[in-house]
């Protein structure tokens, strides 16, 4: 008996085995274990009982098969299965996969049956079995690029033009390595006969197939490699395949060209083909290096592949250090006492690079991957408005309708959009100059430790040296300027002190952070050389600021951190606490000496041009410059309201108990 049912985790070293026997032959691409663990949900297996320890083919037309679709006694898993099911005495002679490519389009692949159940009948079970729950799923049309045409037809198929299937070709045939040698022919079926998303194949169209498959030659489309699927071709393609849909054609919306603000991971690629299908648009990526550790030229490539017609790369390394990072260590701001502010700082960098992208290429709109729950969404809305408030913004994540990133990346993978695994990875992550970041995933659940892996730059504190490592930091007017005596310019110089410290295990948080929009998030941040930085110039600070101004810009660091959070960076008042700031460090010109040990960062030595600090004064030994008798004074006017007021409070509890001794209440002279 042969059983079709739902795939498992269980199944996929049966069904690699599979594929990789009919690859051998040249009948499949092959699939990754991986890959297939990501898409089990789209697998259907075909299962045959073992009899006598071997297996045993039954003939094509033995009316003992079975599909389980929708038969729960079938599943091996269930109750009602048959008991040599649940004994386990069933092998997996075949199976197959649906691959939506958009809601009403599906394609079959991966079709396999074990040579040694050929002839039984297996194959046209799994195709029925597909073709019912892709019915199941609503689909309008279900195709597959096949060399076996006259078993697809016995299955109830039609040839048809492989240009009817843009998708296809976007996605996947522009890839393949066997795409100059391709011979495979596309076939496909209505699912919904009286429904106006089922594909029709004009009688012409079929013929030229036929007549190219009789020739020895396939109809296909040229594929250009060097500049993979150009956006006028993909259009020209939607247009194509719209002539034989009866589908809702996309609402324009009046928009022409967007800018993207891309990085190459998951939500910015899948962005660009929605956006193309959304808003029938131009898509041209921008992508700021500031600092993050990638492969820009695969950055680029990705894109391209994605749907983009440009994409434009900007180095802001530099810019990053010495105008946004130099003036957040100068105020001193840190978010919440622990968060060093890596990802809000850099926010409004790339959006006003984004604007100005924008601007060159003539834009009429601006588009970012943030989510509805974070704050980068407002980060970079709050730069467009202040940058150009012209231009329109497109939030997809506001927009569309996926739930999670789970159908995000299926959605991406639909539309050919180059995934690697580690885009599947439930946690997030964010890269500059300044830090590194995690968020999501287990770090969700409060109790959770944190594993080793999760911290990308620094070492573990049993990994660290055994001895101390000390650095010297030389700041002028509250800017580090040079590093152990050499001077570097700010990007070198926060990239040595993120070497150096994350050595040493320096810069680790595990953050419980208050979001902008109202609800705690938890993330995990490295931030080595911020650390270090931060920790020498508040030395150097407290031997050069008065009392006062430090108190008070103490008060102006909570709220400059607090506009940098929120996305404020190009307001009046940010331009105001920064002018405060610039004042203030004037005088912080001078040397540190910084202690790395063991996650510690330490001053050690401090040096300063204008020192405040005066040993002379502050030793306790007797000296002739400081009078302790001064001190006497000094107290009693300093103490003065609190001895008013202990005076009141004892003249109050005397009225309040008569048996208080009438002496205890009178006041004393002042």
């Amino acid at each position: 008996m042969i059983l079709v049912r739902p795939a498992t985790l269980d199944d996929v070293p049966a069904i690699v085995t599979l594929i990789a026997q009919n690859a051998r032959k040249g009948g499949l691409l092959p699939r990754s274990e991986a890959s297939i663990r990501a898409h089990i949900g789209n697998f259907l297996v075909a299962e045959r009982r073992i009899e006598n320890e071997a297996l045993s083919i039954e003939k094509p037309d033995t009316p003992t098969s079975q599909s389980a679709i929708g038969n729960p006694c079938c599943d091996p898993g269930s109750p009602g299965a048959p008991a040599e099911a649940r004994a386990g005495r069933c092998s997996i002679v075949g199976c197959g996969s649906l691959l939506p490519m958009n809601t009403t389009l599906v394609e079959l692949r991966s079709l396999a049956v074990d040579e040694r159940a050929r002839g039984a009948g297996v194959g046209r079970e799994l195709v029925a079995a597909l073709v019912g729950e892709a019915r199941r799923r609503q689909f309008g049309t279900i195709f597959a690029l096949t060399r076996a045409v006259s078993f697809f037809e016995k299955c109830g198929f039609s040839v048809a033009p492989k240009e009817f299937f843009p998708e296809k070709v976007w996605n996947d045939c522009v890839a393949c390595p066997m795409l100059e040698n391709c011979d495979e022919v596309a076939v496909m079926m209505p699912l919904q006969q009286d429904h106006g998303n089922a594909i029709r194949i004009a009688p012409e169209d079929r013929e030229r197939v036929l007549q190219a498959v009789r020739a020895g030659r396939i109809a296909r489309r040229a594929v250009s490699r060097e500049n993979l699927i150009p956006l006028e071709t993909v259009t020209r393609l939607a247009e194509e395949a719209r002539a034989y849909r009866t589908l809702p054609s996309a609402p324009r919306r009046n928009v022409h060209r967007v800018v993207l603000a891309y990085n190459g991971g998951l939500d910015s690629s899948a962005i660009v083909p929605w956006l193309i299908e959304t808003y029938g648009c131009e898509v041209v990526c921008f992508v700021a290096d500031i600092g993050q550790r990638e492969d820009f030229e695969a950055i680029r490539q990705k894109a391209l592949r994605s749907g983009a017609s440009k994409v434009i790369i900007k180095d802001l390394r530099d810019e990053f250090a010495n105008e946004y990072l130099f003036p957040l260590i100068q105020s001193g701001a840190i978010y919440e006492n622990k968060y060093l502010l890596g990802s809000s700082i850099s926010r409004p960098l790339i959006a006003k690079h984004q604007v100005d992208v924008a601007e060159q290429e003539g834009a009429d709109a601006l588009a970012h991957g943030a989510t509805g729950k974070g704050n980068d969404q407002v980060r970079f809305e709050l730069t467009y408005m202040a940058m150009n408030p012209r231009l329109r913004v497109i939030a997809p994540w506001r927009e569309w309708d996926f739930d999670g990133r789970a159908e995000v990346y299926e959605y991406a993978r639909s539309r050919g959009v180059p995934l690697g695994e580690y885009e599947k990875g439930v946690y997030t992550q964010d890269e500059n100059l300044w830090h590194f970041n995690h968020e999501g995933g287990r770090l969700e659940d409060l109790e959770y430790e944190p594993e080793e892996h999760l911290w990308e730059w620094t070492n573990a504190i049993e990994e660290t040296p055994d001895q101390p490592e000390y650095v010297e930091i030389e700041f002028v007017s509250g800017i580090p300027r040079r590093l152990n005596g050499v001077a570097l310019g700010g990007a070198a110089l926060i990239e040595r002190l993120n070497e150096i410290g994350a050595l040493h295990g320096v810069g680790r948080a595990d953050i419980v952070e208050n979001r902008l929009i109202g609800m705690k998030s938890r993330r995990l941040d490295e931030a080595p050389g911020g650390t270090i930085l931060r920790i020498a110039h508040q030395g150097l600070e407290e031997i050069t600021l008065d009392r006062e101004t430090m108190h008070f810009k103490q008060i102006v660091a909570l709220k400059y951190a607090e506009v940098v959070y929120n996305g404020q960076w190009f307001t009046p008042l940010r331009d105001a606490l920064q002018a405060f700031v610039t004042v203030t460090q004037r005088d912080v010109t001078g040397s540190v000496r910084v202690k790395l040990f063991k996650g510690n960062a330490m001053v050690v030595q401090r040096r300063a041009t204008y020192s405040l600090y005066r040993e002379d004064l502050a030793t306790f030994n007797t000296d002739v410059t400081y009078d302790h008798d001064d001190a006497d004074g000094f107290v009693k006017l300093y103490g003065l309201p609190m001895r008013v007021k202990a005076q009141l409070d004892q003249r109050r509890a005397g009225r309040a108990s008569p048996q208080v001794n009438q002496s205890a209440g009178q006041t004393g002279a002042l």
